[in-house]
């Protein structure tokens, strides 16, 4: 892992996709929720169902959320042949995880043990007696987690335009009475002179022609490192807007470089996605930003808001896992007043399928499959997590004059005789991999 600079050296690359129309109402939503609520499992329950299996936590008291999976795959229908010889009537609950016993594999329940040969295809019901040491290896004793993962970004990412950089779709940075041109009416006012803000945008980064250029990557980075601005704000005689102030966090993020990414040549290894979501947004509650790349500088980014994961043992291969995921993000297609978060493409979430080699919650190496395999918007191409504090590494991305003090004496709508604070955009640091 490495502090890497977060847009390429070329000027399309730099600007990063966005929707060509907004077409969503205004207004708070609510959380985001899963497709089918009712088939989430209640993992508060003392067992649950899984993939191709039951989680039980029942023999493992005193160590919350851990327990015993019980599923059929990598060679061997253990749950199968659980339900068959009478389940936990006959057979208790599971007081151990897999493991290996005279060429075969086995686990452990209160009352017994099944083996699964490989040679006929099928189960044998053992005596605990016959285990070496009459119980099974320390090592398969030791409770596991449940082969699923989900958790909410806290605060939740906001929704916010993506300010194109050509005419004809919506508010722009640049346009007269934009955010760009009120930034420039204040610091006149405080100052004496304009820092011509606006003017540099529309020089610089003005592209008539292409017309999925933008600041997508700028809004991503400031919904996951702002509070976000929720009524506008007066000051000097100037209205900033919600859109004016959304509007100058964006073009603020729009260089920020990257604390971490995976991906760097448009394709994401499924199993960087799936650490970082289980190591980052699981354990810090922090989100990061979601990047399909479309090839040809063409890219479109989003917030990741939640995600929730599951996977299942490969049907016959050791040490290979199936895995759906779900994640959700904040939209940018919306008004550039909105507040709140719609969720990105819809309140179901964005699906990805793939396979995933090694422990499934630290795996060496995966491939995405089915849908996901390929296509626009089939997986991403990158996944980063924004660094403010290193900014327009390559080449200057947002205008000199674009001050972060300045910034946020408008946020806490001061006329700058008395500097406020400015908002925390500290970063954290990446999780060793």
């Amino acid at each position: 892992m490495r502090l890497a600079p977060l847009l390429a050296s070329t000027l399309l690359a730099a600007l990063l996709l966005a929707p060509v129309a907004a077409a969503a109402q205004a207004g708070p939503l609510a959380a985001p929720q899963a497709a089918d609520p009712s088939a989430a499992p209640d993992t508060d329950a003392p067992d649950f169902a899984i993939p191709g299996g039951q989680f039980f936590t029942e023999a493992t008291a005193g160590q919350p959320g851990a327990g015993f999976a019980v599923q059929d795959g990598h060679g061997a229908k253990l749950w199968t042949a659980f339900q068959a010889r009478g389940g936990v009537e006959a057979l208790g609950y599971p007081i151990s995880r897999r493991f290996e016993l005279r060429g075969g594999v086995a686990q452990a329940f209160q009352n017994g043990v099944l083996r699964w040969d490989p040679v006929r295809g099928d189960d044998e019901l053992l005596d605990a007696s016959q285990l070496p040491g009459k119980k099974p290896p320390a090592y398969a004793a030791e409770p596991d987690l449940p082969p699923l993962a989900a958790a909410q970004v806290d605060p939740t990412p906001w929704s916010g335009w993506w300010w194109p950089a050509f005419d004809g779709v919506g508010p722009t940075l640049y346009a007269p009475d934009s955010p760009l041109d009120k930034y420039d009416r204040y610091v006149a006012a405080v100052t004496g002179e304009s820092p011509s803000t606006r003017a540099w945008e529309r020089q610089t980064l003005y592209f008539p022609s292409t017309a999925w250029a933008g600041h997508c990557n700028g809004f991503a980075a400031a919904a996951l490192l702002e509070p976000e601005p929720a009524a506008p704000v007066d000051v000097l005689g100037i209205t900033f807007t919600v859109a004016d102030l959304k509007g100058l966090l964006v073009d603020y993020h729009f260089g920020d470089a990257a604390a971490w990414s995976f991906g760097e040549d448009g394709h994401v290894d499924p199993a960087d996605f799936q650490r970082m979501l289980l190591d980052w947004v699981q354990v810090t509650g922090k989100g990061f930003v979601l990047t399909f790349d479309m090839g040809g500088g063409e890219v479109w980014s989003y917030p990741v808001t939640g995600f929730a994961s599951q996977w299942r043992m490969d049907s016959t291969e050791d040490n290979t896992w199936q895995v759906t995921t779900t994640v959700w993000m904040a939209d940018m297609d919306v008004p550039a007043g909105f507040v709140g978060t719609k969720p990105y493409p819809g309140p179901a979430g964005k699906t990805f399928e793939y396979t995933l080699h090694g422990d499934p919650r630290h795996p060496t190496d995966g491939v995405w499959t089915g849908p996901s395999r390929q296509g626009r918007f089939a997986h991403p191409g990158r996944i980063w997590y924004p660094e403010p504090t290193v900014r327009n590494g390559e080449r200057e991305l947002v205008s000199p004059g674009l001050d972060r003090q300045t910034l946020a004496n408008i946020l806490a709508g001061s006329d700058g005789s008395e500097s406020a604070a400015t908002r925390p955009t500290t970063t954290l640091a990446a999780p060793s991999l």
